[in-house]
């Protein structure tokens, strides 16, 4: 396994600093944050979202500069991570463009955001099988892949949701992203069991962390709970049991650190992340990444 991080989680740094830091401190590649997230007020990261610094504007001129940075500091474009709309060909389309001159070997789509009053399930699927048809194609042709995130509030928000959509699809070109952080609010499954079911349909992993905290106190005495982004040893993941478990299920490819946690500054998170990783003896961290 190896280890990358996503710059939506370094909304403070500049790319050029963020390939710095992230070398330095021993990362091997990097996901890029590209365009803007129209949900961002909304989010349960908004401040990592609105304003974010280590973003790339979704242009193919940007991703071959990212790519030429990258190259000359040792490190991998693992993906990017533009927020594409279902059904919105156009924006696809521009992504993966982008993401044949970054060098990248896949961008991230979200699923549609599920919500009362709203489209139904059943509406929000077919869309997404008929988009996914066409995008398919797309992908193919450039040679690039399309990794669907496990997300909360969305209508992939758990293995065996996604691996509906993605099982229609050759697991080559369309895939998923494991988001491990995510499922703590929405979507928990065993892991064991997900992983098994996504098999070659798993591309890519993120690796962030969080937990349920109490809020507000009702006037009934019942206590209302919030789940919350923690540090990446803190919370409901067990990080280490999580990629052990990988490792037995054959899982050798990129893991991105998503710390969405704020009891550090996004600097400092990355540096103690990758004394998270040492410590815990990671699976892959600090070993040689073949070119």
């Amino acid at each position: 396994m190896k280890y990358s991080y996503a710059s939506v989680a370094l909304p403070t740094l500049s790319p050029q600093e963020a390939i710095f830091a992230l070398s330095d401190a021993g990362y091997k590649g990097v996901e890029w944050k590209v365009g803007e997230a129209p949900h961002a007020m909304s989010s349960t990261a908004n401040s990592f979202l609105q304003g974010n610094k280590c973003t790339l504007p979704l242009d193919p001129r940007a991703g071959a500069q990212a790519r030429l940075w990258c190259e000359e500091a040792g490190l991998t474009v693992v993906g990017l991570a533009p927020y594409v709309e279902m059904g919105n060909l156009n924006a696809l389309v521009a992504a993966l463009d982008m993401a044949v001159s970054a060098g990248a070997p896949q961008i991230r789509v979200q699923g549609s955001r599920f919500s009362p009053g709203g489209p139904t399930y059943r509406r929000l699927f077919a869309e997404a099988l008929s988009f996914f048809c066409i995008a398919e194609r797309e992908a193919a042709r450039r040679k690039i892949r399309i990794a669907v995130e496990i997300h909360h509030n969305t209508i992939f928000a758990s293995a065996s949701l996604v691996h509906r959509l993605v099982s229609n699809f050759d697991p080559a070109v369309i895939g998923v992203i494991y988001d491990v952080g995510n499922m703590v609010y929405e979507g928990y499954e065993d892991h064991r069991i997900g992983m098994d079911l996504l098999g070659p349909y798993l591309h890519h992993v993120h690796l962030k962390n969080a937990a349920a905290f109490p809020d507000e106190l009702r006037a009934n005495g019942i206590q209302k709970w919030r789940n919350r982004w923690t540090p990446l040893d803190e919370g409901l993941v067990n990080v280490k049991d999580f990629l052990l478990a990988l490792e037995a299920g054959g899982y050798n490819g990129w893991i991105s650190l998503e710390d969405l946690s704020t009891e550090r500054d996004p600097l400092s998170t990355l540096k103690y992340n990758a004394g998270v990783l040492n410590a815990l003896g990671a699976p892959g961290w600090g070993a040689l990444i073949a070119s």
